[in-house]
């Protein structure tokens, strides 16, 4: 048993550093994220939702395996474990569920769809939108990928549901170009339906792109970790919905929260009601993989009654995370060394005083 006395403990401390970077440091992470109810309880009739954007399945073409290996790994772990810490009732997915869903041909897509499912699961409570990823951006939006979409995730240009009593809007951004194409007037159509059922409930709105702005300099801190970013200016119709569409949209649906990814950046803005009654919030929801950015996230969202309540969790740094295998494993190597020469000079100590004692050199072999 000399071979355990050295090999024991590296192997002891190289499992327990797996262990801690592959599944502790994401439960910790979610541990330390709270729903934002009022009075610090939630009440049976509210909805607690996670807000999920901007996933990037990697597809064929650009996705290393490794890259891909790492990051699919990455989101499976923190959807699972968030999941199990907080427990939502539903799960939304804010478009870009893969990064080459624009390219693919039907039986690739399925193979894309399928692992999107196989990730995140496939229920009445995970339920997704279309990213200029999935089916291109609207210029190059083409009927067959906007079908296989409609088949694998059961998602129309509009739709309107309804859970636990709350009505949300999904909305296929791409189809808000206001160009007047066939898709465009279809989307426009479905908007002046819901706008003609005059219900009672304000909705929230969900969709890919954010509602009209130039940068994010109107953009609010959601928490501490979030840093504005002032210099990079949004197209219209790339970055963000055209500022018609956007007033439009307001003005149609008067919704009680929106919120969209696209981005990859976190975002609260104020907007006006259509009456000037008062604000609405817009939530811009960072992208969810380590493959946009250093410290991912989601947000936790708790719809009660008009109140739409937010907060947000972030994911585990990837830098953090390579930094402790880094230090770690010099430190487990350090002492696998350690433990191999000091094994060495007691075994030869053992042997010369073999040698004393018995005057055989075969207590040495």
């Amino acid at each position: 048993m000399l071979w355990f006395k050295v090999l024991g403990p590296p192997i002891f401390l190289t499992a327990a550093l797996i262990f801690y970077n592959e599944y502790f440091i994401f439960y910790n992470a979610f541990s330390n994220c709270e729903w934002p109810c009022k009075h610090g309880k939630c009440t049976e009739s509210s909805l607690k939702s996670f807000m999920i954007s901007d996933t990037h399945l990697l597809g064929r073409i650009n996705g290393h395996w490794l890259d891909k290996l790492k990051r699919e790994w990455q989101m499976y772990q923190s959807f699972w474990i968030s999941s199990w810490v907080h427990n939502p009732d539903v799960v939304f997915f804010l478009g870009d569920l893969m990064d080459e869903g624009k390219w693919a041909g039907s039986p690739l897509f399925s193979t894309y769809a399928d692992r999107f499912r196989q990730l995140f699961g496939d229920g009445k409570t995970v339920i997704t939108l279309a990213g200029n990823h999935d089916i291109g951006f609207h210029y190059a939006v083409m009927p067959d990928t906007l079908d296989l979409f409609r088949k694998e995730f059961r998602r129309g240009l509009i739709d309107d549901i309804e859970i636990k009593g709350h009505r949300f809007i999904l909305i296929n951004s791409m189809a808000l170009h206001g160009d007047g194409c066939r898709l465009c007037h279809e989307a426009e159509v479905e908007l002046e339906k819901i706008k003609r059922k005059k219900s009672k409930n304000r909705p929230i709105v969900l969709q890919h792109f954010p509602l009209y702005r130039k940068s994010d300099a109107d953009c609010e801190k959601v928490d501490d970790l979030h840093e504005i970013d002032l210099k990079e200016q949004y197209r219209e119709q790339w970055d963000t919905l055209s500022k018609d569409s956007s007033a439009k949209l307001i003005k149609t649906l008067n919704p009680l929260a929106v919120f969209g990814g696209h981005t990859h950046k976190m975002c609260k803005r104020k907007w006006p009601k259509p009456d000037n009654s008062g604000y609405f919030s817009e939530y811009t929801v960072n992208s969810f993989s380590w493959r946009n950015g250093d410290i991912p996230s989601l947000l936790l969202a708790v719809i009660d009654g008009d109140d739409v309540l937010v907060n947000s969790c972030r994911l585990p740094s990837e830098m953090t995370q390579i930094s402790v295998y880094v230090v770690g494993g010099v430190a487990i190597l350090i002492l696998t060394i350690v433990l191999a020469v000091k094994r060495r000079v007691i075994f030869k100590r053992r042997c010369s005083y073999s040698l004393l004692m018995y005057r055989s050199q075969e207590k040495c072999d």
